[in-house]
């Protein structure tokens, strides 16, 4: 799996998980619900952008590596 083709796939699934957790949202409106956003939902879009930043870092790496090889 190419690295472009990674970014696809977890950047479509956060923004499925955004949308449905969106949606949840309407229904669930109590502590509860803040309280796994904070636990769960912010750390984990947190870690997504993160993971994002570092598949980019890792294209432009191996971009640079088969460049030199040639």
């Amino acid at each position: 799996m190419s690295q472009s083709n990674a970014k696809g796939i977890l950047t479509g699934a956060t923004r499925q998980l955004q949308a449905r957790w969106e949606e949840t949202q309407r229904a669930w409106q109590d502590r509860k619900a803040t309280e796994f956003h904070e636990t769960y939902i912010d750390p984990l879009t947190r870690d997504v952008q993160a993971a994002l930043r570092v598949i980019d870092e890792l294209d432009l790496l191996l971009q640079q590596i088969h460049a030199d090889c040639e």
